[in-house]
């Protein structure tokens, strides 16, 4: 008989997982990131990270075409905005389990003050839209000694 140890911390994380998936069915059919009358938008997953003189994003978009997404930024605002366009219809009482979600979605992050609204690059392959955020150099008034050579 095998015994199935109790892990809280992965129940922690099921958990988690249902109650995020319920706000974002909410939050899209209230349509809060793409304005009134946008039902059915979601959020994309991201992973942002700093690397260096750069801070990375990852934006997981499998079967959206590069054409069917914008990149902007707003007021300090980075906007990703598109629409995954629904493939062959399936009749509604054949489709046993549907979880991938369609139409339009929206990401929306507050950029940092350091961020160079000009060294910004973004490229979309593989179903994964990759943004590279250049820092700017910051000027440093005061004193600066030059060591002599």
């Amino acid at each position: 008989m095998a015994l199935d140890r109790w892990d809280p911390v992965r129940d922690l994380l099921h958990l988690r997982e249902k109650v995020d998936g319920l706000f974002q069915d909410v939050l899209g059919r209230a349509g809060s990131e793409l304005g009134p009358g946008a039902s059915g938008a979601f959020r994309p997953p991201v992973d942002v990270w700093e690397e260096g003189e750069r801070y990375q994003l990852r934006v997981d978009l499998p079967g959206v075409a590069s054409g069917d997404v914008r990149v902007e930024i707003e007021e300090g605002v980075l906007h990703v905005r598109g629409e995954r366009r629904a493939q062959a219809p399936v009749p509604g009482d054949a489709m046993l389990r549907s979880e991938r979600p369609q139409g339009r979605f929206a990401l929306s992050m507050a950029l940092p003050p350091t961020v160079d609204p000009g060294g910004i690059s973004a490229r979309h392959r593989d179903g994964v839209l990759e943004i590279a955020l250049t820092k700017r150099r910051e000027d440093r008034g005061g004193r600066l000694r030059i060591d002599l050579k």
